[in-house]
């Protein structure tokens, strides 16, 4: 499976007629984002950490990418997380079809951008100022050739 079947999904959920479908969306939207961020740094020939960490975990190197629409796209998966949070587990704040929709599509820029990124040279670009990000600022490196 391809982590963009999730936006196919969201796509369709998208235009139904309920809450929960709009929130179902949003949730989707924002797993195929991850799915596809998380594709690319395993290309790059990182080792990524599994369950909860892994997300805060691709945001960070992605918002250190060293290019302006990578890390971009970093800083908007991190709010993309927190809206998927929200329409998971806030259910007393109503979620509305048009602010869903708009995840939706922060999530489709995201995959267009991050799907950009694993094309050369870009992707060894980005890899090398992540190389430097994990050395020089986390101290913590889990790149492997």
């Amino acid at each position: 499976m391809d982590g963009r079947d999730f936006l196919q999904l969201a796509d369709s959920l998208i235009l139904g007629s309920t809450e929960a479908e709009w929130r179902s969306a949003v949730s989707r939207a924002y797993y195929a984002a991850f799915h596809i961020a998380r594709r690319l740094l395993m290309k790059c020939g990182f080792t990524l950490p599994r369950g909860e960490q892994a997300h805060g975990y691709l945001w960070l190197r992605l918002s250190n990418a060293g290019h302006a629409r990578v890390i971009a796209a970093g800083r908007d998966l991190s709010v993309l997380r927190r809206d998927r949070n929200t329409a998971d587990y806030d259910l007393d704040n109503p979620l509305s079809q048009p602010i869903a929709a708009s995840q939706v599509r922060a999530a489709n820029d995201i995959i267009r951008v991050l799907e950009a990124a694993a094309l050369d040279p870009l992707m060894t670009q980005i890899t090398d100022a992540m190389k430097i990000y994990e050395r020089d600022v986390l101290k913590s490196v889990t790149w492997h050739p």
